[in-house]
């Protein structure tokens, strides 16, 4: 037995002999060997940010192995890169860049999986299941990808004849002569080919770590550290989890991935054999070669194509699922339909025990195993009866890709034929398992009992479904909520599940299910104008600024920064109570931790606790009472990371409940909690018109929050000095200047001697505008305190927990139409959950006011806002600022109209839309308008009046798939309502070689705005792009920084950028004379600096014509608006409620862009976290009245686990997206526009569309009054707005009205 590591990263040996157990792989990479490419995303292996060639593993685990990191492949250092590096960057499949190595290594993985091919298009849609994106909208990466595909042809689609026009075929053809060439792979150490696995044990600090090689050895190991002394672990998929959030505390951890016996995997007659230790990425190999052979591998491989990812598949075991007796477990309600019996072996006397799967589940993750017992494998039996037999799973999440069920199920029946003239059958056998319907896998006995003997026959089927309902109770205390929708799905699974029955019998069934739909291969199409010949650079499509940085892992960020000698690391020590005051702090068992430093809180801030007048209702520690679960009561700080996030959950507090806990609208309605006074805009007499008006309709909307969930979590660091009391700020944020501010304000120091970083920031989306501020004050007071340098990185879930999300809103209408459905007057009243504290959520009900309306024209308008105050932790700014939630109310006004009017709700739309010239209801003209003229190429474009004609056609002919398609137009105020934010600078410095370092008051965090000012200042200097670099964004040389929000940086920083070059270029143009007029950039350079030209100058921009909106006189103003529409086709499963974007068109005016596919790929972006919000992602709260099963306060959907954005499955089947032609913007730079925020919007579209899906099945059952649907569209409220007899049965009475709970 042997005590260190032997192993290999990029082609390096590594003999590790001081390793510590707790290590992951992951850490190790970036700490020990400084290789920073793979990132730290979620923690939870459920981002792909930080994949490896081997996957996220305990570092232990990979002796004998070679670890290929994105290092390996290749550096923009080496000028070696590899192709699958090359190509993402190439074509625009990076933006913020902090997810891109983990694609990078899943595409290079799965390009490099077979041995003398390349992989199918549809391998490569799956290769990304474990990876995350929240800033391409997944479609170029795509792309990228399909180059390497060997099926190219299966693209239906011919090259394009127009320059201006590209398609994923397109992209793929220009790479085809490339794709007959192998693939460059990572040679394998010759070293390890002879390699002979040892015993291993190491011996750590905390735990112990063996790896035996036998199953004697195992045994002997499990007989020496019984029960909870010891773990065993095979992916470390779920233990490390486990230990990260539950403390588990063991005193050893058994690797057991190299035990031959666990491996084995066979076919014998009568069963097959499935050893514990395989891994689910082998078994599904396997299953594939049986799939035709029996009934169950087909039935395991279909819930195993969306189980997990491809990473966790990888690595993850069989064993360790069925042990690990997941209540929600996708697998195991298959493995319990198909009569699994599981092997145990003691290890007291190595006797052999078998149970059956059903009788192993206890209930709440306990199962009947001994303490000194061991699972070896997994027998299905094979059926060897001569009658019928059927096997079939299901599974409903809240997302396809890595996510795990809201209810699976498996439903076996073996049928005996009574009589061969009129085909009837009777049950023989029968099970119905479930996973998420109890707090362990169930199957439902009685109701199998009952129904042995009966006909196969729907009524019998019916019985079934009262029998169901009655034995599996749920209620509203049931972990996971949504009782009354998991109760329909399992009816719904069943129903499936007898019409696929009676399709293989050949029994006709009048309400069948279509089994006709399959997800085809995903394509895209961009069209841009031509670019103005008279410019070189601005208007180009040129490639992200660290694009081969990004792909290659060299791009650093906060958290991938060398640490300064005696660093310090920062954990926060969080309140668990929300409206709580602090009776005592207890910190004597952190003190103990080994490397705790200090405890750091309210009484060490050296001058202000208070955050002054930049978040003036906030503190940066708690001093008596805590707001909210996750108010900052103090940083625990210590020499390691792991050492102060260990320590701070070992800190006690005392907490004495406050009365009243506000959690929700309704709750802050009730008991009148409000900031400030109501806020109010009206245009015209509401009143008279509602008195006159041929017909009124109201109606109330929610919609809920969004995390933003940007890739890089909160991080900064605080680098104390003495000389002259200097504090320098790494961190990733969108707003420095203030930051610089508020930790002069807490320290006590004048802002010239704070002076604060940022180098790029992964992905933002405002939530890194003020919700950074606190993180960095605490950071600040601790490094000051205790004058060291202060790292602070939050975890993923700490950070969703904490950091605030979107607004949710309550919106009540009353809105007033002729018999034509033109607009006569609107009132609306709008409510927000700002949370604790009032941070930006005053802007943002006003911005949400602004926006209201939309494109159309109300003659009388209304609009009245309140700020809710909760006990939430504090709302805030985020893409989009309000005008999602206003957009979203505006178009469900369109869409209840049209159905009282029983209408097209596109001829509301056309009928009400603004004119140029006419003035919106805060008294700006609208000029340059284009909405008309862009709806009107887009119905063309996408042949929209045939597609409503063909989904109504698909609706009439299928009765559980039901289609939708919605046109919506938008506009978008650019330019901050606030006159003095719309200024910025600039600084730009020629070297004597002709290099030129840029300098501006914008921050890069995926927009591509650093690569839009570099086109700028090349155009304008007259000097080629790869001379000018920018090399971060700093206090100390840009002063005084508007935040960068509101997609107004473009336009701001990119004025500023002119006026500093002009000055430079206008001084070098006097050097030009007629004999060197065509003088090189280099020479002319050089020229200048001998005639004692000033090749340095300071650029400034103010937005003119711009005021303070004044909402007492009903006055604000834009710069100009960003307008575009789209339409959006979709596809509903109403028995689920699961759906797919089946295509979407969008065209936008972004007036001239400055970088085409940079623009494009911002309106792709934000249209798939608009789909997000508008149709996925939920935000789910404790409180005392909906959520009683969370504590109250506390975020349940807080990691990747249960909060879910779009992945790869989610892009629409057929994404086009194009730029107006022909369209001036005379307010901004190069006559481009704004275009950051406004696509989020488009996504309204796929909400109104799966809204025309629902509504046609609910003509179908009958019913053609008007409904509610409130946002977001989850595959929850999609199917229980689909009423039918399962809702029925689900919900008893208020089944037609009723509304799943939600967290608002």
């Amino acid at each position: 037995m042997v005590g260190h590591l032997l192993f290999y990263v990029n082609g390096k040996e590594i003999l590790e002999r001081n390793v510590e157990p707790e290590w992951n792989l992951l850490w190790y990479l970036r700490n020990k060997l400084r290789l920073t490419g793979s990132k730290l995303g979620c923690g939870e292996g459920g981002c792909g940010a930080c994949t490896v060639l081997i996957s996220r593993s305990p570092v232990c685990s990979v002796d004998g192995c070679h670890v290929v990191t994105v290092e390996g492949l290749g550096s923009t250092s080496k000028s070696n890169l590899h192709h699958t590096q090359i190509r993402l960057a190439q074509l625009f499949a990076s933006q913020c860049g902090f997810c891109t190595p983990g694609m990078v290594m899943s595409l290079y993985g799965t390009v490099t999986s077979k041995d003398n091919s390349l992989p199918t298009m549809e391998d490569i849609e799956e290769a990304f299941d474990g990876n995350l994106c929240r800033c391409t909208g997944y479609r170029p990466i795509l792309d990228a990808a399909k180059t390497f595909a060997c099926d190219i042809n299966k693209l239906d689609y011919q090259k394009s004849s127009s320059p201006r026009v590209s398609t994923t075929f397109d992209k793929c053809f220009s790479y085809a002569h490339q794709t007959t060439s192998p693939i460059n792979r990572v040679p394998f150490p010759d070293k390890l080919r002879d390699y002979i696995p040892q015993s291993i044990h190491i011996k750590g600090t905390s735990f112990e770590w063996y790896r035996p090689i036998s199953l004697n050895e195992l045994i002997q190991l499990r007989h020496s550290y019984p029960g909870n002394q010891s773990k065993l672990i095979f992916g470390n998929t779920r233990v490390e989890f486990e230990r990260k959030y539950n403390q588990m505390n063991c005193s050893c951890l058994i690797s057991i991935t190299h035990i031959r016996e666990l491996q084995e995997l066979k076919r014998t007659d009568d069963s097959l054999y499935i050893g514990a230790g395989v891994t689910f990425a082998r078994l599904k190999s396997k299953l594939i070669q049986w799939k035709n052979e029996d009934k169950f591998c087909r039935a395991l491989l279909d819930q195993m194509k969306h189980f997990a990812s491809t990473q966790i598949r990888n690595v993850a075991s069989i064993g360790g699922n069925i042990v690990s007796a997941s209540p929600i477990s996708d697998i195991n309600p298959v493995l319990e339909a198909a009569g699994a019996i599981l092997e145990l072996n003691c290890a007291d006397n190595e006797k052999v025990r078998q149970i059956q799967l059903c009788d192993f589940f206890l209930g709440n993750r306990h199962v009947s195993m001994a303490d000194n017992e061991i699972l070896i494998a997994i027998h299905i039996p094979l059926e060897k009866s001569s009658n019928k037999y059927f096997l079939r799973s299901y599974k409903q999440a809240r997302r396809r890709d890595d996510s795990k069920g809201i209810v699976s199920a498996a439903f076996k029946v073996e049928l005996e034929k009574l009589n061969l003239a009129d085909n009837q059958w009777k049950i023989v056998s029968v099970c119905f398992s479930f996973g998420g319907m109890a707090s362990k896998t169930i199957s439902a006995k009685n109701t199998q009992q009952q129904l042995i003997g009966l006909s196969w026959t729907k009524q019998t089927i019916n019985q079934a479904y009262e029998l169901l309902i009655k034995e599996i109770s749920l209620d509203e205390l049931s972990p996971g909520g949504q009782y009354q929708y998991r109760r329909t799905l399992m009816q719904s699974f069943l129903f499936k599940f007898y019409s696929y029955v009676c399709n293989e019998l050949r029994e006709s069934v009048i309400d069948s299910v279509d089994f006709s739909y399959h997800r085809g291969i995903s394509h895209g199409q961009q069209t841009i104008p031509e670019r103005p010949q008279a410019q070189k650079y601005v208007g180009s499509s040129l490639s992200h600024q660290s694009a081969y940085l990004h792909t290659t892992g060299e791009a650093i960020y906060v958290d991938d920064m060398p640490s300064y000698i005696n660093t310090l690391y920062a954990a926060p020590v969080l309140s668990t109570k929300a409206n709580a005051r602090i009776k005592h702090i207890d910190i004597d068992d952190a003190s103990k931790v080994v490397g705790f430093v200090s405890f750091v809180n309210y009484t060490d801030v050296p001058n202000s606790n208070k955050l002054g007048n930049i978040l003036p209702d906030e503190e940066v520690f708690v001093s008596s009472i805590a707001l909210c679960v996750g108010a900052i009561i103090g940083l625990v700080v210590c020499e390691s990371e792991h050492a102060a996030k260990l320590a701070a959950n070992l800190v006690k507090i005392d907490y004495e409940l406050l009365p009243l806990r506000i959690f929700s609208i309704e709750d802050a309605i009730e008991h009148q909690s409000y900031f400030g006074d109501e806020i109010c805009l009206q245009r015209g007499d509401v009143e008279k018109v509602f008195l006159d008006a041929e017909h009124v309709l109201e109606d109330t909307l929610f919609i809920g929050g969004q995390e933003h969930f940007y890739m890089e979590t909160q991080s900064c660091m605080v680098v104390p000095s003495n000389d002259d009391q200097e504090i320098n700020i790494y961190v990733g944020t969108q707003n420095l200047t203030t930051t610089q501010e508020l930790i002069a304000l807490v320290l006590g120091r004048d802002v010239n001697r704070i002076t604060c970083h940022v180098k790029r920031v992964g992905g933002a989306f405002g939530g890194k505008e003020t919700r950074s501020l606190p993180l960095c004050a605490a950071a600040a007071v601790a490094a000051v305190k205790l004058g060291r340098p202060v790292r602070l990185n939050l975890e993923r879930r700490v950070d969703m927990s904490i950091t605030g999300h979107r607004h949710p809103f309550k919106i009540k209408y009353k809105i007033a139409f002729n018999n034509e459905g033109r607009f006569l007057g609107l009132d609306m009243q709008m409510w927000s959950n700002a949370g604790c504290t009032l941070d930006a959520s005053q802007y943002v009900m006003e911005l949400s006011m602004l926006h209201m309306g939309n494109t159309y024209k109300f003659p009388n308008i209304r609009i009245r806002g309140r700020v809710c105050k909760t006990h939430l932790p504090s709302n805030t700014a985020f893409r989009g600022f309000g005008g999602p939630q206003a957009m979203l109310a505006c178009e469900t006004i369109i869409e209840h109209i049209a159905a009282y009017l029983k209408c097209d709700p596109f001829t509301i739309r056309c009928l009400n839309l603004f004119k140029e010239g006419d003035v919106t209801h805060y008294g700006q003209i609208l000029e340059l308008w284009n909405v008309p003229r862009i709806l009107d190429e887009l119905t063309k474009s996408s042949d929209f009046i045939q597609r409503q004609f063909n989904v109504r056609e698909f609706n009439r002919k299928n009765m559980y798939r039901k289609r939708g398609i919605s046109m919506i137009p938008v506009k978008f105020g650019i330019g901050f309502t606030a006159q003095f934010l719309n200024q910025a600078g600039a600084l730009v410095h020629v070297y004597k070689d002709g290099s030129v370092i840029l300098t501006h008051g914008g921050i890069e965090m995926g927009q591509g705005l650093h690569t839009k000012m570099i086109a700028i200042a090349a155009e304008i200097l007259a000097c080629d792009i790869d001379r000018i670099r920018i090399s971060e964004t700093a206090t100390d040389k840009s002063h005084n920084l508007s935040p960068t929000a509101g997609s107004t940086s473009s336009d701001l920083n990119g004025m500023a950028v002119r006026h500093a070059c002009e000055q430079i270029r206008q001084r070098l143009d006097t050097l030009i004379i007629d004999n060197n007029v065509h003088i090189s950039w280099e020479d002319l350079i050089k020229q200048a600096y001998f005639a004692r030209v000033d090749l340095c100058a300071r650029g400034f921009y103010i937005t003119p014509n711009m005021f303070d909106a004044d909402f007492t006189k009903n006055q604000a103003n834009y710069n100009y608006f960003t307008q575009g529409a789209v339409v959006t086709e979709v596809e509903l499963d109403v028995l689920t409620g699961d759906w797919h974007l089946l295509r979407v068109d969008i065209l936008m005016d972004v007036g001239t862009s400055l970088n085409p596919h940079i623009d494009i790929g911002q309106i792709e972006g934000g249209f798939m976290q608009g789909i997000g919000l508008y149709t996925m992602e939920e935000l789910i709260w404790g409180d005392e009245k909906l959520n009683k099963w969370i504590p109250p306060g506390e975020l349940f959907t807080c990691g990747v686990n249960t909060y879910k954005i779009p992945s790869f499955s989610d892009v629409p089947i057929d994404f086009r997206v194009s730029l107006l032609s022909d369209s001036l913007n005379p307010r901004a730079i190069y006559s481009s526009k704004g275009i950051g925020e406004p696509p989020v919007l488009l996504a309204a579209s796929a909400f109104f569309a799966l809204k025309q899906a629902c509504k046609a099945y609910r003509e179908q059952q009958g019913l053609s009054d008007y409904f509610t649907l409130h946002s977001p569209a989850t595959v929850e409220r999609l199917r229980m707005v689909c009423v039918d007899d399962f809702t029925q049965r689900a919900c008893a009475d208020e089944h037609e009205i009723f509304q799943p709970t939600g967290s608002y």
